[in-house]
């Protein structure tokens, strides 16, 4: 079971009850703070809601972009989208190009990475049929660049001739155009994911599709990658 921590700036009294959070149950517990409340009083309250919510089975927890005190809960893990990110890299990328306008036999894109790893693999190898070029910015990219052009024909350009978007694996490294960061403390680049027939709460879509693919109830065809305004 999942839970919710909501956030309310007024008196209340909490309690635990079963939500939606879209198409996905939770147990909801909401922490109250009220103009005055003192600091001890609110890590208090903070400490029960967590208890609570473990007491009924939820090891994981959704907050949304409301809830300020996720850095101060000690014993519920915040549902992480990043895994889902990582693995959808390939379609982020290809929409990223579209949010540019470019289709994505017409665009270049850059890959970035501390070190070669497995998801920068399989996202290149996934995009050499689709894209015009790819730029490998590793250490050990440029063997693996050559490794790109003999396997697959696909032009692999050199930092100098640039991109119109990255996806980044790691912090550092280089950036052109669009950028979308993977990797903890990331963003997407105003770009989000989304789900065919699946309605997402708005301040927490990520986590609810994020646990939604773990499960299975979403599965990877009905993945789409949208920009602008939700």
């Amino acid at each position: 079971m999942v839970g919710q921590l909501a956030y309310v700036t007024d008196k209340g009294r909490a309690r635990l009850e079963e939500g939606m959070l879209g198409p996905l149950p939770v147990l909801r517990w909401t922490v109250y703070e009220p103009p005055g409340l003192a600091s001890w009083q609110l890590e208090r309250r903070l400490r029960r809601a967590e208890r609570a919510l473990i007491r009924a089975g939820a090891g994981r927890v959704v907050l949304g972009r409301d809830f300020p005190y996720g850095d101060r809960l000690t014993r519920l893990r915040r549902v992480d989208p990043l895994p889902l990110w990582r693995w959808a890299a390939q379609a982020l990328a290809l929409g990223a190009l579209e949010a540019e306008g470019l289709e994505p036999r017409r665009g270049r894109v850059a890959l970035s990475a501390p070190r070669l790893c497995s998801e920068l693999e399989r996202t290149a190898e996934g995009l050499c049929p689709q894209v015009r070029a790819l730029l490998i910015d590793a250490p050990g990219g440029a063997d693996y660049a050559r490794y790109l052009q003999a396997r697959f024909g696909l032009p692999v350009t050199p930092p100098a001739a640039g991109a119109q978007v990255t996806v980044a694996f790691g912090p550092g490294g280089g950036r052109w155009g669009r950028s979308v960061e993977l990797y903890e403390g990331g963003a997407l680049g105003g770009l989000r994911l989304t789900a065919e027939r699946v309605e997402l709460p708005p301040d927490c879509a990520d986590q609810v599709l994020a646990l939604l693919w773990e499960r299975g109830e979403v599965r990877p065809e009905e993945l789409r990658v949208a920009w602008g305004p939700a």
